[in-house]
């Protein structure tokens, strides 16, 4: 259901080097980049925005973005991928009947501080 979000960033280049690992996995990459964003998508839809966040500026204290992975295995390469681009687990990629039934997800924080979850939700 998510159409775009957008989330901002100390280090543009840290941040896109990041989410472009990350993002491989599951299926998304750069649809556009200039010096003040880079925006993630596929097939030309432009979904999730990095902006610069001037210093002193709050940036990920609340922020949780659900993004859809096609499979498990996505989810947990996003997941991988994340880990090792510097992002600290906050839940592992498995099961969690306590949340549903049908639902297969992990969840990082980033560098930056925004909480991403990636989630596929099984048939």
């Amino acid at each position: 259901m998510i159409d775009h979000v957008s989330i901002g960033t100390r280090e543009l280049p840290r941040a896109t080097n990041f989410y472009s690992a990350c993002f491989a996995p599951l299926g998304y990459s750069v649809q556009h980049q200039d010096d003040g964003q880079t925006i993630y998508g596929a097939n030309g839809h432009w979904s999730f925005a990095l902006y610069p966040s001037p210093q002193g500026e709050l940036i990920g204290a609340r922020t949780h973005v659900a993004i859809a992975a096609p499979s498990q295995q996505a989810a947990q390469g996003f997941f991988e991928a994340a880990i090792a681009c510097g992002a600290t687990a906050l839940r592992e990629p498995g099961l969690r009947p306590d949340i549903n039934e049908r639902y297969y997800g992990t969840m990082v924080k980033d560098p930056d501080g925004h909480t991403i979850e990636v989630v596929h939700w099984i048939s």
